[in-house]
């Protein structure tokens, strides 16, 4: 579960009596039920901030669902651990006392230098190498350390067993990195400083689950959690930490105290004013468009403007012109036409004193895209034994049949 803030965060318990038919608002990646829509907008915001932490990676900056996914891309990695490693390294992870990072090299460091219980690698037998797991560790007198290793055949099963010693033996390449085994130990833990294994791990496991005689002066247990025991130091006369440590605490709350005091007394004088103000009723979303009120960051709208009238043409022909120009504009490419404005256009449609090139052009192209259609319009050509080529001169003859055409 991603930490909000670095603190665990509780999902929204379902509603009761939910009528079958009631509509609700759903959270796609927690399941979260609302019956209001506010409160589900409120809590999405909530989940689209960057303010997310990976419980597994300690990835922070993270959406709840950048978070989700990252915790479950570190799992699958988790899950790759191998096997037979996992039972020593929950031992050195279970109340541990070191800080996360000073954990992590311990162990990378202890898995490096000596051979565990249950590593699968390399030793050599008989002049040659083959494969082998380690049963069990012997400890001899001083720091001389033996193994029994049971030999693999082919098909991985021990056909055999020896006593080597660590020279004989052959690593493998270790199949994790130091961000593999802190992925581990966030995933496999409950609690930090100390760590401690999560319970039916631990059980699965074989893990003890009270502490051992090397760290049990350092631990002390209240109400079933495990905490490290503060020392009550004394430097040169001065208080012993543990009460400075409760005049900070009578402190803090006198300061809390304080400030919610404060708060009160804020929100009884709000509260007062908000009562004097006429009620309005609560807005339910989701609602009609028109119904939104402009919020205070909107900007003002201003006055609609006045329809302009400064054409060439007559009023009533202004929507064909548009009309005829979008058309142009928006299939220019595919008529081979070049661009050209409005005003151009308009003009061009005004000119009476000779053929307008561009008049003539528009005229021509869609004309010609008749033509080629081999339509009724093809047929009419055919009839009049006109070519199909167009020319400045004789294009108000190929408009004319066509307005001949689509009057008949």
């Amino acid at each position: 579960m991603p930490l909000f803030k670095r603190k665990p965060f509780s999902l929204v318990d379902p509603p009761e009596n939910l009528d079958p038919d009631e509509q609700v608002f759903q959270v796609r990646f927690t399941k979260e039920i609302f019956i209001d829509y506010q409160e589900y907008l409120n809590r999405l915001n909530i989940y689209r901030q960057r303010v997310w932490t990976c419980k597994v990676t300690g990835k922070t900056n993270l959406t709840y669902e950048e978070a989700l996914v990252s915790e479950q891309r570190a799992i699958e990695k988790v899950q790759e651990f191998p096997q037979e490693l996992m039972v020593p390294v929950l031992q050195m992870i279970q109340y541990s006392t070191l800080n996360l990072n000073d954990l992590v090299n311990t162990i990378y460091k202890k898995l490096q230098e000596h051979f565990l219980e249950g590593a699968e690698l390399y030793g050599r037998k008989d002049e040659s190498v083959c494969a082998c797991k380690i049963l069990k560790v012997i400890e001899e007198e001083g720091s001389n350390v033996r193994y029994e290793v049971g030999w693999f055949n082919t098909n991985k099963t021990i056909t055999g067993t020896s006593i080597l010693g660590a020279d004989a033996l052959i690593r493998k390449k270790p199949p994790f990195s130091r961000s593999v085994i802190k992925s581990f130990i966030r995933e496999s833990t409950s609690q930090s400083a100390p760590w401690v294994v999560h319970e039916k791990l631990a059980r699965k496991h074989g893990i003890s689950t009270e502490p051992g005689e090397e760290v049990k002066h350092k631990l002390t247990i209240l109400n079933g959690c495990v905490h490290t025991k503060k020392e009550n130091i004394t430097c040169n006369g001065k208080r012993k930490a543990l009460d400075v440590d409760k005049e900070k605490n009578r402190k803090k709350r006198q300061k809390v105290e304080n400030e919610n005091f404060d708060l009160l007394e804020s929100t009884k004088k709000k509260s007062k004013k908000d009562e004097e103000k006429p009620k309005v009723a609560p807005i339910k979303y989701p609602i009609d468009d028109l119904l939104v009120q402009p919020g205070k960051d909107d900007p003002v709208f201003a006055d609609r403007p006045s329809p302009s009238t400064d054409f060439s043409v007559p009023l009533e022909c202004v929507g064909d012109l548009l009309m005829v120009w979008d058309f142009c504009s928006s299939f220019g490419r595919l008529l081979n036409l070049w661009p050209f404005s409005l005003e151009n256009f308009e003009k061009a449609i005004c000119h009476k004193n000779s053929n307008c090139s561009l008049i003539v052009e528009v005229h021509s192209t869609i004309l010609g895209l008749l033509i080629r259609d081999e339509g009724s319009y093809f047929e009419i050509m055919q009839k009049k034994n006109r070519k199909p080529k167009i020319t400045l001169i004789k294009w108000t003859e190929y408009l004319c049949d066509f307005i001949e055409m689509e009057s008949t």
